[in-house]
């Protein structure tokens, strides 16, 4: 079997919504971990919600900066909470023991995106 192509890391954030709602997709690995960190830094007091359907792929790099942005948010007063893992994603967080930390399980409130005109998220 040949190994997987590497996808490159997209991140869709969508400004104006509180909690901040970021899309991210491809591989979160260590080539691509300093990217996520750089798009977070600004955002480092606001809460993120950071849907993670789409990712493909996700090492210790891309949970460090998972987990290390959590901490951080947290202590400025925000929070970063995951939303939809996929299943390479939750598989990793679950092994690691950092899946209730960051994700949110029980959704309580409906999200609205202004830049797609429906509501919720997919």
């Amino acid at each position: 079997m040949a190994p997987a192509t590497p996808q490159p890391l997209h991140v869709d954030t969508v400004l104006g919504l509180d909690p901040v709602l970021m899309r991210v997709g491809g591989d979160l690995d260590m080539d691509s971990a300093a990217s996520l960190r750089t798009v977070l830094e600004p955002l480092l007091a606001k809460s993120v919600e950071m849907d993670l359907a789409n990712v493909t792929f996700i090492d210790s790099s891309g949970v460090n900066v998972l987990l290390s942005h959590h901490e951080r948010c947290r202590a400025a007063g925000g929070r970063l909470v995951v939303l939809h893992p996929s299943r390479a994603v939750r598989q990793i967080l679950q092994l690691l023991g950092v899946y209730g930390l960051l994700a949110e399980q029980h959704r309580t409130e409906e999200r609205h995106d202004p830049g797609d005109g429906a509501p919720g998220m997919p």
